[in-house]
């Protein structure tokens, strides 16, 4: 009777472990969607599918154990003063929590290499070029009118820049659906070129050429901002990311070409 008690006991526990893992693995993905933004980009969205892995991994791994220490503090609780049976090591045990270990660190490995290849793109050479430059205290941003994407006419000469200033923040502008480089660089110190919902960021170094390639897939207007402590004026150091249908580019950029756009660097 006492058996039959335990085993029922046991069971119990075991099915209030499975439900609480299922809650919270909820709740979590849950919480992960609700805090972070939903990313416009084709890479974004790979990095967030990367997260949310990990996140239920780290959620499994941790109501696992937690429901193994609370089985094992009630089942194997003291009941009275006999010394109980004396185990001196177990092999399936020590092979079973030592592989699922491995097992979880190269699944996490190889879901990350994959993530990373996928994000990590080469620019084609009918690709828009954007050159991003870094410095304290703003952001310049220039195109080369023969290097406006794959839906530009060739023709063009030249380059127009879009250059922030104390009083006035850039606004960085991309066509939608199509892919953009950016190449970073800096003239003085480390900055980072962060836009929260591409979910990604990168040092823009001095000496060092950085760069990355994104397709925007939602148009709109989005925020963007140096997220590396530069100065005393890093806080200014914000501008804004407009992702346009391409007739809308093509016009701002016969705009800012027909004007003189490239305001002096404010020390």
């Amino acid at each position: 009777m006492r058996i039959l008690a335990t085993n029922w006991r046991a069971r119990t526990l075991l099915a209030v472990a499975a439900v609480a893992l299922v809650a919270f693995l909820s709740v979590d993905v849950a919480s992960a969607q609700l805090g972070t933004p939903t990313p416009i980009t084709d890479e974004g969205k790979d990095i967030h599918d990367l997260y949310l892995l990990v996140l239920a991994m780290g959620t499994a791994v941790f109501i696992g154990v937690e429901a193994a220490l609370i089985y094992i503090l009630i089942r194997f609780r003291r009941k009275n003063d006999d010394l109980p049976p004396q185990t001196h090591g177990n092999n399936l045990l020590e092979i079973i929590w030592t592989t699922i270990p491995i097992v979880i660190v190269l699944a996490l490995f190889v879901a990350t290499f994959i993530t990373l290849v996928d994000i990590e793109n080469e620019a084609a050479e009918e690709d828009l070029t954007i050159e991003v430059n870094g410095f304290q205290f703003q952001w310049e941003f220039t195109y080369a009118l023969d290097d406006l994407g794959t839906n530009t006419a060739p023709g063009g000469e030249g380059t127009f820049s879009v250059i922030g200033t104390a009083a006035e923040e850039p606004t960085l502008v991309i066509p939608v659906d199509e892919p953009v480089e950016f190449r970073l660089r800096s003239d003085d110190v480390i900055h980072s070129f962060y836009i929260r919902d591409f979910l990604y960021k990168l040092d823009v170094i001095p000496g060092r050429d950085n760069r990355f390639v994104v397709t925007a897939r939602e148009t709109g207007t989005y925020q963007g901002q140096c997220a590396e402590l530069c100065g005393v004026s890093h806080a200014f150091m914000r501008f804004s990311l407009k992702v346009v249908p391409r007739e809308e580019f093509d016009r701002w950029v016969a705009e800012q070409n027909g004007g003189n756009n490239t305001a002096a660097r404010q020390p």
